[in-house]
């Protein structure tokens, strides 16, 4: 499956750069979340997952780690906290929901794996946690942006 999305991507203008070798993440996200090891797998090769615009892309291990400038692996959460005051029920949802996809074409939006069930969930600006389940696992997730069904 995984070979065929990167497949699928490459044909479609995306930008994949793979890694010169594996890459782990960091202490802090490995404690936080149960991570998904079908997400974690297909991620762990990868340097860039980008479509042709840089609008939309797959967050990879090196996302994970603090940079300067752009958006942070943890953006949104980010921005509900301050919106929100640090309201409690924010950062639960996020204790639960690992973010894969992030999207700035057009409104912000991401795509997130729920560590408890599997499931994909999206969700966008404003309210970053009122998001809608768009698929029962990763691969599913994978298989529906194949056939155009998201993104």
């Amino acid at each position: 499956m995984f070979d065929r999305f990167i497949e699928w991507a490459e044909k479609n203008g995306w930008n994949v750069v793979t890694a010169k070798e594996m890459t782990s993440l960091p202490e802090t996200v490995k404690n936080r979340y149960a991570v998904p090891e079908n997400w974690l797998r297909f991620i762990s090769g990868l340097e860039v997952c980008e479509n042709e615009g840089a609008t939309v892309w797959f967050l990879t291990p090196r996302d994970f780690y603090p940079h300067e400038g752009g958006f942070q692996w943890n953006e949104f959460e980010s921005m509900s906290l301050e919106w929100c005051d640090g309201d409690s029920a924010v950062t639960e949802f996020w204790d639960r929901h690992i973010p894969i996809v992030m999207s700035t074409a057009g409104e912000y939006s991401y795509y997130a794996v729920d560590t408890e069930n599997g499931s994909v969930v999206h969700g966008c600006e404003p309210e970053f946690e009122e998001a809608d389940i768009v698929a029962d696992s990763f691969e599913d997730f994978m298989a529906k942006v194949m056939a155009g069904e998201l993104f």
